[in-house]
């Protein structure tokens, strides 16, 4: 067996073990309708808990155990009802007033009511705001009308926070879940009023979601208004691409995720189809440590310079992406193209490193003070292909990068230590406060960014209540951002997944998680 074949068919073979060992449990059959849905991943999430992570791979488990108080519609970007059947917003954005439905009630019975409200609002402001917290950012509290009608007001203009309600991130969890600690938390040991419930999670293997019985106020988005149509699903986890097609192919898994570039024509026909969903938010980037090396703007522009976006997509990614255009992606409201920024030009980002006094050495690497100009790029693995792409045109202008991909646990700690140059963070959102999330140096600021005109701008737009001065806002943001350097933006990203034809009526949320609820299995 070749090196190269010898871990997909190790993969192939723990998948088949434990598909069978799942069919011997449950004593039904994965392909069968209502019963069993089967999802295979590229990653185990390490952590399910929304209020603590952001990653794809959780909340597309995690969204299906929560509630949220509005939804987002993924074709106009208007918020309309969900757990709250009415909702306004104040002139100047500082108190936000919902009417929750009655009859709603969590997993574990008891009632989704103001008061849980609240304590599920208090309980994420204090959490560290790197993640769903951030949109608490100036929270004053909540404050209980009765049983079904509450205020959440803040200390400025907070115009984000109603699409920040549509989110997994601010999914309504019970009380009881205040004692439970963080890291049982993460391990799946949240209570929710979602479709669906936890069965069990096995780190490196799976995670089990049941049908909620009884379960009757999904989104107004929603077409089934009643309980999940599919009994059971099974996210199981394979990081090798090849595996994870191979067994959508075989039948083993009715879904597929991130299917790559060269598979995905092969899924268009013949049983199978696409589902594509243009992401939105901040494209997929080079995210660049302000400390070190990357503390001399001229370096950062030179990266921004030597990466050409057209051939990346062409060569690696396909027709189903599309190069950068700006900070944010086109399908992200206020969307700012910033084309004229993103220029391929080799030649001036080598002048900028001859500025820099990086001067090209022996072996084409620069070289300042005896020192190779070397980047440490930390990656959560598996390593997308993209990387290496990445790598080998930073190389053509004398910059080494070093592909460090490590768990995604490791991941978390390195990033949250600094021990890097260059990560790439994307982050999903159908709003443009996307960029506070990443660029505000007010905030949990891993990539050392100093303080600037651009926090100004970026408080600007979540505190505008005209939609006219928040796209001013957003485009000074985006501007400064490309001007300075602060980051490398890429490419458009697209969530491309192979589905079965025996799969009917699954699509994506405006965030673009999966959306169980209405999804069913042919007979």
């Amino acid at each position: 067996m070749s090196p190269r074949r010898k871990p997909l068919a190790l993969a192939l073979l723990a998948l088949n073990g434990l598909l069978t060992a799942c069919a011997a449990e449950t004593g039904t059959n994965a392909s069968s309708a209502g019963a069993t849905l089967v999802v295979a991943m590229p990653a185990d999430p390490a952590c399910l808990d929304p209020q603590q992570t952001g990653q794809l791979v959780a909340l597309d488990i995690s969204r299906s155990l929560v509630d949220t108080l509005t939804d987002q519609d993924p074709r106009t970007g208007k918020i309309v009802p969900w757990l709250a059947s009415e909702f306004s917003v104040s002139d100047d954005a500082r108190r936000f007033t919902f009417t929750l439905r009655e009859g709603v009630t969590f997993s574990d019975g008891t009632p989704l009511d103001a008061e849980a409200v609240k304590a599920s609002f208090d309980r994420l402001a204090r959490l560290p705001a790197n993640g769903a917290a951030s949109y608490l950012r100036g929270y004053q509290g909540t404050t209980v009308v009765d049983a079904h009608r509450l205020h959440v007001d803040f200390d400025s203009p907070n115009a984000q926070f109603l699409q920040a309600t549509s989110g997994a991130g601010l999914g309504i969890l019970s009380p009881a879940t205040a004692g439970t600690p963080l890291a049982d938390r993460c391990r799946g040991r949240f209570v929710g009023s979602g479709p669906y419930v936890l069965d069990h999670y096995t780190s490196n293997q799976e995670v089990v979601l049941k049908r909620r019985a009884g379960y009757s106020w999904p989104s107004s988005l929603a077409t089934v208004r009643g309980e999940a149509s599919i009994a059971e699903v099974r996210f199981v986890f394979v990081p090798e691409a090849g595996a994870r097609t191979t067994a959508l192919r075989s039948g083993q898994v009715q879904v597929a995720e991130n299917v790559q570039p060269a598979d995905q024509d092969s899924f268009a026909k013949d049983g199978f189809h696409l589902l594509v969903t243009r992401v939105p938010g901040l494209v997929p980037p080079l995210s660049l440590n302000h400390a070190g090396v990357l503390a001399d703007q001229r370096v950062r522009q030179a990266l921004l310079l030597a990466v050409d976006r057209a051939d990346l997509v062409r060569t690696v990614l396909g027709p189903r992406f599309e190069p950068a255009t700006g900070v944010l992606a086109a399908t992200t409201p206020l969307y700012v193209d910033q084309s004229d920024k993103l220029r391929y030009d080799p030649d001036r980002a080598a002048e900028l490193l001859d500025e820099a006094g990086w001067r090209p050495g022996p072996d084409g690497i620069r070289v300042k003070d005896g020192k190779p100009l070397t980047l440490n790029w930390l990656i959560p693995a598996p390593m997308p292909p993209v990387d290496e792409y990445v790598q080998q045109q930073l190389r053509k202008v004398g910059v080494d990068v070093k592909l460090n991909a490590v768990p995604p646990t490791k991941y978390v700690e390195q990033q949250q230590a600094g021990k890097f140059d260059i990560t790439a963070v994307a982050v999903t959102r159908a709003d443009p406060d996307v960029l506070r999330n990443i660029f505000y140096s007010k905030g949990s600021n891993l990539w050392h960014l100093p303080q600037s005109k651009l926090d100004d701008y970026l408080e600007q737009q979540a505190a505008a209540t005209d939609e006219g001065k928040r796209r001013e806002a957003v485009a000074k943001a985006a501007e400064w951002i490309l001007d300075h350097a602060d980051t490398v933006p890429l490419y458009e990203n697209a969530l491309v997944h192979g589905v079965s034809d025996a799969v009917k009526d699954l699509e994506t949320d405006a965030s673009t998680r999966l959306d169980l609820h209405d999804a069913r299995l042919a007979s």
